[in-house]
C-alpha cells in the first residue's frame, strides 16, 4: 500500500453557515388554517394512490403547474410528459381541485363551496378558450395561470376568477385545418 502523506489541515477561515433547520412552512401562502396532519387522512381515504410527496407540495405550496400530471395515477408512463389532449389536462386540474378543496377547508363548509364555485368558473374558461385556442397554447397559459395561483394562494377564491391579462400572449388562435388533414381529427396549425 502506497504511503501519501497526509493532507495538512488548516482551520476554515471563515466560520460555516448554520444548517437551515426553518420550517417551510413558514413562506405557505395558501391553507393557513388547515392542519395538514389531520387533513391528509381524508385526502388519502378519497385519493389512496397519490404519492403523499405530493400532496405535501400542494400543501407547502412548492409543486409546480407540470406536477399535476403526476396525480393521473393511471398513467402508464413513468417519464413526466406533458398533457396529452385538453381532458387529460382537465382530468389531472380536477383531481387537483378536489385535493384543494379538502385542504382548504376539511370540514367540507362555505370556504370549501366557494371554492368549487371558483374551480368550476375556471374550468368553464379552459373550455371556451379551447373553442378558439390552440390546445398547446392553452396548456401553456394553463400552467402559468396555475402557477401564479399557487404563488399567491391556491385557496384564495378570486384568484382562480381574475382574468390575468399579462398571460393572454400565451394563447394563439386556432386557424383551419392543415391541407388533407381537415375533419373532427384534423391537426390544426396556430399563428
Amino acid at each position: 500500500m502506497p504511503n501519501f502523506p497526509p493532507i495538512p489541515y488548516s482551520e476554515p477561515t471563515a466560520p460555516l453557515p448554520p444548517i437551515d433547520v426553518s420550517c417551510p412552512d413558514t413562506g405557505r401562502s395558501s391553507f393557513l388554517a388547515t392542519d395538514y396532519d389531520t387533513t391528509l387522512p381524508l385526502i388519502r381515504a378519497r385519493f389512496p394512490n397519490i404519492d403523499p410527496l405530493y400532496l405535501t407540495k400542494i400543501f407547502r405550496g412548492t409543486i409546480h403547474p407540470e406536477g399535476l400530471i403526476w396525480l393521473d395515477v393511471d398513467r402508464q408512463d413513468a417519464s413526466p410528459p406533458d398533457f396529452s389532449d385538453l381532458a387529460h389536462l382537465l382530468y389531472c386540474f380536477e383531481i387537483y381541485g378536489q385535493i384543494l378543496c379538502i385542504l382548504a377547508d376539511p370540514q367540507a363548509g362555505l370556504k370549501e363551496i366557494e371554492l368549487q364555485r371558483a374551480l368550476s368558473d375556471y374550468k368553464i374558461r379552459l373550455l371556451k378558450l379551447s373553442k378558439v385556442a390552440s390546445f398547446e397554447s392553452l396548456r401553456e397559459w394553463h400552467k402559468a395561470f396555475v402557477g401564479v395561483q399557487i404563488r399567491e394562494g391556491q385557496d384564495r377564491v378570486e384568484g382562480w376568477r381574475e382574468r390575468r391579462e399579462g398571460l393572454a400572449q400565451l394563447l394563439k388562435r386556432k386557424v383551419a385545418p392543415v391541407d388533407g388533414e381537415g375533419g373532427a381529427g384534423g391537426r390544426y396549425a396556430t399563428h
